[in-house]
């Protein structure tokens, strides 16, 4: 290659592949937008100059590096001599009550002004309150000591501590958190009912997102975590405060710690290898059980002479998983704790991390005394929303009262007729002569206890337990080695919550496998719905 075709294709190389990475090298060294382009351009600058003198590195990344070092070394030494200006008016040398010009109009004159306004960014309240006071809303002790309800004398100490605080913050080039000017994402799980809106309503935004990860397994003090996230330490108080309200941060000493488990990157992918390790032989056991029960399983439901085996099988799949994690429960403490204002649900939060496979699985629905209404919603194949789900619970009551009672679609007063157009063609359909037939599994209340003796009776019950168990226990160790203790008691709730990636791994395994077919419209399938009927069922 020519030197000059060489020259330009080290040129792209450089700007499509460096020039990103430096911006942030240069952020993380300055703490200052401004500076970091300014360096970075600089940086870019001497790049390209040396390219074009036809320098071929033989390690590019290596030399481009070495060039970024070099040139930030030259900024650092200049700012350091800038900050020298400051030995002979440092605000520090200033008498308190000093008449004449005021502190911070001579910081201004020397072009320090936007470091005093970084550092008061990221100083305590108690400091920052009595210094905005005096320099900048040029208040007497007096009448600072009046507002805050102290003694002079401590808020003059306080000024004093606050200035050579200040003053140190200024002349260092402060070390902002990677968090600070590229978020990670954080995903998030809930259980149990959430009537007030929380946990979710606290966690739709990236800097509380951010403050949790920051603070998981990690206690820091409020300065901490806006140094971190780059975030003005007033903003970042309020911020904690409404997360500590929340019940998602706990308080100890003078630093916070987020109080639910937030799975980093690293604890994912073990705890996936721990349960994709037994799948293969999981999905094998509840195949087996599946095909030799089949006839049994099918009388369990109501609707048995209207459905395909194919619905059965994909209800069954992650139900039969379910029965495990619930064993395991037994064993394992596993309730929500409750919050301050007295709800009871679960929460989870996860590091973005790239998994082999989806193993997400929701069970949503609603269980009204008189009959419920429950989803599986398979993360894959288009088959997360399906037809919909039912989300008015008198759709489940009178889809319930209709099969009990054998109803024709002739029989239904204008109050049901709007009821069955929301279930009609989703749900349910009606035959030629009226009559209502359910499209999705349904199922007596002695069923249900019914299919947990067929399951315990199946020669691969106890090898599918262990299995399970064996999962669990690995887990648990997991957990303990990188959660702080404080959230020990917890564990086996996130246990139950990390086993239930089982179901979407056996759905996976069966689909390959050709034991479970996919439909051919997703987008009108009633796949993993299931209704369950009692004694109850009141008369709409």
């Amino acid at each position: 290659m020519k030197p000059s075709e060489m020259c330009e294709c080290l040129t792209g190389n450089f700007a499509e592949n460096f020039m990103e990475k430096l911006f942030y090298f240069c952020l993380k060294k300055t703490g200052h937008n401004t500076e970091a382009e300014n360096l970075t351009q600089d940086i870019a600058l001497s790049v390209l100059t040396e390219l074009n003198k036809g320098i071929v590195p033989d390690n590019f990344s290596a030399w481009v590096w070495k060039i970024a070092r070099n040139r930030y070394s030259v900024w650092a030494d200049k700012k350091h001599k800038r900050s020298e200006v400051l030995s002979d008016m440092d605000i520090c040398d200033y008498e308190i009550e000093a008449e004449g010009e005021n502190p911070v109009e001579r910081v201004i004159e020397n072009e320090q002004i936007s470091f005093l306004r970084r550092e008061l960014a990221f100083i305590k309240r108690n400091y920052r309150e009595i210094i905005v006071s005096y320099y900048i809303e040029d208040k007497s002790l007096a009448d600072i000591s009046k507002r805050l309800s102290l003694p002079a004398e401590t808020v003059k100490k306080r000024l004093q501590r606050a200035r050579k605080i200040l003053k140190e913050g200024m002349e260092m080039a402060r070390e902002f958190g990677t968090r600070s000017y590229k978020p990670e994402n954080v995903t998030f799980a809930a259980s149990g009912p959430q009537p007030s809106g929380l946990p979710w309503n606290l966690v739709q935004r990236s800097i509380p997102k951010n403050i949790l990860l920051q603070a998981s397994n990690n206690p820091s003090t409020a300065e901490e975590l806006a140094v971190e996230l780059g975030i003005a330490l007033p903003y970042m108080e309020e911020e904690i405060e409404i997360l500590y309200q929340g019940t998602l941060l706990e308080k100890c000493g003078d630093k916070y710690i987020t109080n639910f488990v937030i799975l980093d990157k690293e604890s994912r992918l073990e705890i996936y290898n721990i349960l994709r390790k037994g799948s293969a032989e999981r999905s094998r056991a509840i195949r087996e059980m599946i095909e030799e029960y089949l006839p049994e399983f099918r009388k369990l439901f109501v609707n048995a002479d209207n459905i395909s085996d194919c619905m059965i099988k994909w209800w069954l799949v992650p139900h039969i998983i379910d029965r495990y994690i619930d064993e395991i429960g037994k064993i394992y403490p596993n309730k929500p704790p409750k919050r301050a204002n007295g709800e009871k649900w679960g929460f989870v939060g996860y590091e973005t991390v790239s998994l082999p496979e989806n193993i997400v699985m929701g069970h949503n629905g609603m269980d009204p005394p008189e009959a419920a209404f429950w989803a599986y919603k398979y993360g894959d194949y288009g088959l997360w929303e399906q037809c919909g789900e039912m989300w008015d619970r008198n759709q489940p009551i009178f889809l319930a009262q209709c099969i009990k009672n054998k109803r024709n679609v002739g029989s239904f007063s204008a109050a049901e007729n709007e009821l069955w157009k929301q279930i009609k063609g989703r749900h349910a359909h009606s035959d030629e002569n009226g009559n209502i037939v359910p499209d999705i599994l349904v199922i007596e209340g002695e069923g249900w206890n019914t299919l947990t003796e067929i399951i315990k009776n199946h020669k691969n019950h106890e090898s599918l337990l262990e299995n399970c168990m064996s999962a669990t226990k690995q887990m648990e160790k997991v957990f303990k080695k990188s959660n702080n203790k404080l959230l020990h008691s917890q564990i086996g709730y996130n246990i139950m919550m990390e086993l239930c990636a089982m179901r979407m791994m056996a759905v996976h395994d069966l689909v390959e496998a050709g034991f479970l077919k996919l439909p051919e419209n997703p987008k009108k399938s009633t796949l993993g719905m299931a209704l369950i009927l009692n004694h109850r069922i009141k008369f709409i």
